[in-house]
């Protein structure tokens, strides 16, 4: 539970980086404006940041949930009628 938060962390912080220098830089040799740049890039680094945050979040519960459901699976239901 733990390493899987703080990898996540980990890689949230290492998508907002790259995404917020690529994306002022990006800003910058197109507008020549130094804050735009730098506000816009920050902005998409923080949503690509977020994004990358709930992906892992819906894909740990996701796989929790498929965990239960197999063990669900392999137990006899009393529900069944035998054949």
């Amino acid at each position: 539970m733990i390493a899987r938060t703080v990898g996540t962390v980990l890689l949230s912080t290492i998508v907002f980086v790259v995404v917020s220098l690529l994306v002022s830089l990006g800003v910058l040799w197109w507008t020549g404006g130094l804050l735009s740049g730098a506000v816009i890039g920050v902005i998409c680094g923080l949503a690509a940041a977020f994004t990358i945050g709930a992906v892992s979040s819906a894909a740990g519960r996701s796989g929790e949930r498929r965990r239960e459901g197999s063990s669900d699976e392999n137990e006899p239901s009393g529900d069944r009628r035998d054949r």
